[in-house]
C-alpha cells in the first residue's frame, strides 16, 4: 500500500477489512481454538478500525495489523485466564459442608477438615520462612490477591520485578514444603 493510499481513510479501512483472513489464521495459530480465534480476529478488526488514526504509515499495514492481532489474542488469553482463576477461587471458597452441591448426602469426614487445617498451617509456616522481600510479594499477590501493578507500586518495584520475585518465592515455597514433608516422613 503506498503512502498516498494510507492517507485516504476509506482505502485504509478497506485494506484493514481485507486483512481479516490473515488475522484469523494468526489467532488460530496462537489460540488453537476456532471459535476463540474468530472472536479474537473480530476484536482485532474492531480495534484496528476504531484506531486507524494511530496508523502513521511508518511500517506496512500488514505489520501493524499483525501487532494489533497479536494484542487482541493476548487480551483474549488474559480474559480466559482471569475467568478460569475466578472459577477456581469460587470453587475453593465454597463452604466445606457443600456436599449437597455435589449430590452426596454425607458431609465431609472430619479427618479431611483436620488435614486441610494442617496444610494451611504448614503453608503459613513456609511463607514465614521466606526472606522478607519475597514474603511481601507472596502475601500481597497470592494471599491478598492484589494486582501485580498495585503490588509493584506499593513495594517500589517494576512489574517484572514483582513477577520475578513471585516466581522465585513460589520455587522456594515448593522446595521448603517438599523438604518439610520429607522430614516428617
Amino acid at each position: 500500500m503506498t503512502t498516498q493510499q494510507t492517507q485516504d481513510p476509506k482505502n485504509l479501512a478497506t485494506a484493514v477489512a481485507a486483512s481479516r483472513p490473515a488475522l484469523v489464521r494468526q489467532a488460530r495459530r496462537m489460540l488453537r481454538d476456532e471459535s476463540t480465534a474468530e472472536d479474537a480476529a473480530q476484536d482485532a478488526l474492531v480495534a484496528a478500525l476504531s484506531h486507524l488514526d494511530y496508523f502513521r504509515g511508518d511500517s506496512q499495514l500488514g505489520t501493524w495489523m499483525y501487532r494489533v492481532g497479536a494484542n487482541a489474542v493476548l487480551m483474549t488469553m488474559r480474559r480466559e485466564r482471569r475467568a478460569s482463576d475466578r472459577t477456581t477461587r469460587a470453587v475453593a471458597n465454597l463452604p466445606k459442608d457443600s456436599s449437597w452441591l455435589h449430590g452426596c448426602g454425607s458431609p465431609e469426614p472430619a479427618q479431611w477438615k483436620l488435614e486441610d487445617g494442617q496444610q494451611a498451617d504448614l503453608l503459613r509456616w513456609a511463607i514465614r520462612q521466606l526472606p522478607e522481600r519475597y514474603r511481601l510479594v507472596v502475601m500481597q499477590c497470592d494471599l491478598d490477591e492484589k494486582p501485580v501493578q498495585e503490588v509493584a507500586e506499593s513495594l517500589g518495584l517494576t512489574v517484572g520485578g514483582v513477577r520475578t520475585r513471585r516466581l522465585r518465592a513460589h520455587r522456594m515455597l515448593r522446595d521448603t514444603l517438599r523438604n518439610r514433608v520429607e522430614d516428617l516422613l
